[in-house]
């Protein structure tokens, strides 16, 4: 152990703040089982309060034993806060920051307990779950509070534009806070199916108004409002606050994965696990929202500043070598056109159990390719300024055996889940698309020609192929198409970021297109790939059923790419980073836009 880690083990504020961390895991973990508690019927389970069934260890039934579980956390979790208390005043003038918001915790868990008594003995009544729901977050935000203060992130001064941020950051998180108990509402009134498909509501932009469904749409429409706030306060912070980008990214990221969720609760009639995990996901996002708020407000308390980098755990750092291993950017791209695919295929009701099989199992498997294509290039990875630091297996700090077993589970245990959870065409194809990314681009074609990336791109087209057979069995002319779309759009998209790096590709020995044959040869290969993209874009308006709203954004997106190619080509100031940025946009943005054709107009 390092002199200045053992200091810091010593320290009495970062050993607090430490325990004030693991105590905000455990809130959050306590939601959670609320939800488990709540979803699964077991909230009346135990009649009476404090006792359960008139005893302290209750009946060995799995409900009853789920609601005591809950209960006994819950204390657990309000002794923790007592000893945070006591801890807080004996650090003396150290915890001067820290009282109040240990004491508002304690506050705010005697007073969560007793509603938690009244919810129970009040025969669950909804106004009493969601007040219930609402002091849990709020114990969430002190625990966070705390926690914050003892990492150094006092009250300080801040400019306007500081001050600017943490008005849209308060907000979003008010906005959030209104969501969660409109959400809790809709749950504990039992309107969670009032509305059972998405994101319309029985089928209308504006549903009729029945008990029930008007607090579930309520509930969508704030969600849609949050998810405006959200995005401003993404937009404000790269301008006003860059240094808290990654807080907001974040939640935003964060906010969409649970949207998702929401959409699984109705796929899935409501099972208590997606229920938990979208109101788990929400917990989470307000602690993100909490701890953006503290530190938009505060400036680093020098005395608890560290004058040395702190040391990355080495189980942290190796799992961030391991999720390095799959470059996780490339595969949510990939789970972006599975997901609309889908969607497209299923005319908007995929089964739950196949959407997330075909997810999990989708990213398992392009994982395990992008961890075999480290391996493989680990060579030319140590020589390129790009990747030398980011591959964990060039840099030497994983070994290749060992990351190509970690490869090998992965793609297994894609391949299961895809064969159990889907069919076994989507299973091969998944697994198809892996051996050709490995053994045909990487191996082969990539260190061979410079159509490398123009047939190497085939494995990165699979996954609409792979969710069309997962929802029908079969790979039909939509699915085809689909994937004509994702293969034409791979080399404008991949050759604008290489004529960035063509120096660094040079370096390796790759051959790829900008360095054989030159800048101007490139531009013109990418105005012809990309109009080609469009044209196919286009089909999909007649061979999918497709209607006027995607044919308008395949269009407008489509014209915007041409365009920006013919000025690349051209000369007429376009640059290449800037259609590399376009095409991320455009893909995303044309199968969003399949999806929201196939929800509005349902056809």
């Amino acid at each position: 152990m390092s002199e200045s880690r053992a200091a810091r083990n010593s320290d009495p504020v970062d050993r607090f703040r430490r325990f004030s961390a693991a105590l905000l895991a455990a809130s959050l973990a306590l939601v959670v089982l609320g939800g488990v508690v709540r979803t699964t019927g077991a909230g009346d389970a135990c009649p009476d309060w404090p006792l359960c069934h008139g005893r302290w260890i209750p009946p060995a039934e799995p409900l009853v034993i789920l609601e005591w579980t809950h209960r006994l956390v819950a204390a657990v979790v309000g002794l923790w806060v007592v000893v945070l208390v006591v801890w807080a005043h004996r650090l003396g003038a150290a915890g001067e920051g820290l009282r109040k918001p240990a004491w508002a915790a304690l506050g705010l868990v005697v007073v969560q307990a007793l509603l938690g008594g009244a919810t129970v003995l009040g025969g669950l009544a909804a106004w009493l779950v969601v007040l219930h729901l609402g002091t849990a977050l709020l114990f969430v935000a002190s625990v966070v509070v705390l926690w914050q203060r003892a990492s150094g992130y006092r009250p300080g001064g801040a400019d306007s534009r500081s001050r600017s941020f943490r008005g849209s950051a308060l907000t979003a998180l008010v906005g959030l806070y209104v969501l969660v108990l409109l959400g809790g509402y809709v749950g504990a009134s039992g309107a969670g199916l009032a509305c059972p498909d998405w994101p319309l509501c029985r089928g209308a932009v504006l549903p009729p108004a029945e008990p029930g469904v008007l607090e579930h749409f309520a509930h969508r429409l704030w969600a849609v409002l949050v998810a405006v706030l959200l995005g401003s306060l993404v937009v404000r912070a790269r301008h006003d606050r860059p240094d808290l980008r990654g807080l907001t990214h974040g939640a935003a990221a964060l906010y969409g994965v649970q949207i998702f969720v929401g959409w699984l609760n109705l796929l899935s009639g409501l099972h208590f696990a997606v229920v938990s995990a979208h109101l788990g996901l929400a917990a989470v996002v307000w602690a993100v929202l909490v701890a953006l708020l503290v530190r938009a407000a505060a400036e680093p308390r020098p005395a608890l500043a560290v004058s040395e980098p702190r040391a990355v755990p080495a189980w942290r750092a190796a799992v961030s070598d391991y999720v390095a291993l799959t470059k996780p950017r490339i595969v949510v791209l990939l789970l972006l056109t599975t997901a609309c695919t889908l969607v497209l295929a299923t005319r908007g009701q995929p089964s739950a159990v196949v959407v997330l099989a075909t997810l999990v199992g989708g990213a398992l498997a392009a994982g395990a390719a992008n961890a075999l294509n480290c391996v493989l290039d680990r060579d030319v990875d140590a020589v390129m300024a790009r990747t030398r630091e980011k591959r964990p297996v060039a840099a030497g700090r994983l070994p290749a055996a060992r990351a190509a077993a970690f490869a090998a589970i992965l793609g297994v245990g894609g391949f299961w889940i895809l064969w159990r959870g889907a069919n076994l065409l989507a299973a091969t194809l998944t697994l198809g698309g892996l051996a050709f990314y490995v053994l045909v681009y990487t191996a082969w074609l990539k260190r061979t020609t410079p159509q490398n990336i123009v047939i190497g791109g085939a494995a990165g087209a699979v996954p609409p192929l792979v969710a069309w057979a997962a929802v029908t069995g079969r790979v039909e002319l939509p699915a085809v198409l689909l994937f004509a779309v994702v293969f034409l759009w791979t080399p404008p998209h991949f050759w604008t970021l290489s004529l960035n790096l063509k120096d660094d590709y040079a370096a390796a020995g790759i051959p790829m297109l900008p360095v054989v044959r030159g800048e101007a040869e490139t531009h013109r290969q990418v105005f012809g790939y990309t109009l080609a993209t469009v044209v196919v874009t286009l089909l999909l308006v007649p061979a999918a059923g497709l209607g006027w709203l995607y044919a308008a954004a395949a269009a407008s997106l489509g014209a915007g790419f041409v365009r920006r190619a013919w000025r690349l080509w051209r000369g007429r100031g376009e640059t290449a980073w800037s259609v590399y940025r376009y095409s991320l946009v455009y893909l995303a943005l044309l199968f969003g836009a399949m999806v929201a054709d196939r929800f509005v107009l349902g056809v």
